[in-house]
């Protein structure tokens, strides 16, 4: 049965991509985590987590050959997440734990707003219109783009220029105090030749 349809023997609620895309990159964070730790038995309980979580998504069993994919899938996306982390916490002075549950913290509001904003579908067809849409609902922006919270995308905006930043400062073995006082970085010397 349909992992959607909250029917099923788990009598899961209904779940959504983004809901399931949640779920897998938290159970990476704490792959990542356990990896920073160094704790084995953390290590082992992430993996598990990350089996059951895979498992759940799944229409059937896994095969044990799957079961392994999904370690070794596990391990290289918590790898890659730990040293990400590690190298921008060492960047930006901070703990690594700082880093893991900030990244937890985030991938947990990728889920609530819609949660939180989308009109219920009564609410939605007593007013005449489709739930999602309001001023703007035939602009061509993303899908779902109406239903965020005011002031996301701003926020989105200096997230992402911040982590650019971060991410050219270690790029370039640079931080924030080796700038030039105009707010020039030295490696921006070079991209405007």
């Amino acid at each position: 049965m349909d992992q959607n349809s909250g029917d099923d023997s788990t009598d899961r609620p209904p779940s959504t991509p983004e809901q399931e895309a949640a779920a897998l990159a938290l159970a990476i964070v704490s792959q990542a985590s356990a990896i920073t730790q160094g704790d084995e038995e953390a290590l082992d309980a992430s993996e598990d987590n990350l089996r059951e979580v895979v498992t759940g998504l799944s229409d059937a069993p896994l095969t044990p050959r799957q079961e392994d994919v999904v370690a070794t899938l596990g391990a290289a996306g918590g790898s890659l997440a730990a040293g990400l982390s590690e190298a921008l916490a060492h960047t930006k002075g901070v703990d690594t734990g700082v880093v893991l549950g900030s990244a937890a913290e985030a991938v947990l509001a990728q889920t609530q707003p819609e949660a939180e904003n989308a009109p219920d579908a009564e609410s939605a067809s007593d007013a005449g219109t489709a739930p999602g849409a309001g001023a703007g609902a035939g602009d061509a922006t993303a899908p779902g783009a109406d239903d965020r919270s005011p002031g996301s995308d701003a926020i989105a905006d200096r997230d992402n220029a911040a982590f650019d930043d971060a991410f050219d400062d270690l790029v370039a073995g640079t931080s924030r105090d080796d700038q030039h006082a105009d707010g020039r970085r030295p490696d921006d010397d070079h991209r405007a030749s």
